[in-house]
């Protein structure tokens, strides 16, 4: 038996995080309680995730990619542009890339989290201190 998949799929622009995840896992013919095991989750926690009702943290995005077999940039519908700066003597100043919006978003959620995190930290040192004293 051959197995056919509508590879237009995969370029749909529309499609969610969560639904290219699990078309590329149906792709591969693995089950969700594989792709629990590989992120150290139960099934139950990563088909929240594939549903959408929980986002994939980037660790997971990156392990999925891995386990996939298809680039992060893939999962985001966006290819990731490198950009090779060089000068006229043909020295490089260096590489940029061009991140998918999507991930960028998720960084500036985290970056804001760990943020809120360190400040509600510093706050809770000082009331201890201040218990100490």
């Amino acid at each position: 038996m051959k197995w056919e998949y509508d590879l237009s799929l995969q370029k749909d622009l529309h499609m969610k995080l969560h639904e290219k995840v699990k078309y590329y896992r149906e792709i591969k013919r693995l089950s969700q309680e594989s792709m629990a095991f590989e992120l150290g989750l139960n099934q139950s926690q990563y088909s929240r995730r594939e549903n959408g009702s929980i986002k994939f943290d980037s660790e997971e995005i990156s392990n999925l990619s891995k386990i996939l077999d298809v680039s992060a940039s893939e999962l985001f519908g966006d290819e990731a542009v490198i950009f090779n700066n060089t000068n006229q003597s043909g020295g490089s100043f260096g590489k940029y890339v061009q991140l998918p919006e999507e991930l960028i978003k998720q960084y500036e959620i985290r970056l804001k989290e760990k943020d809120e995190m360190i400040q509600f930290l510093k706050e809770r040192v000082l009331f201890l201190e201040n218990k100490m004293v």
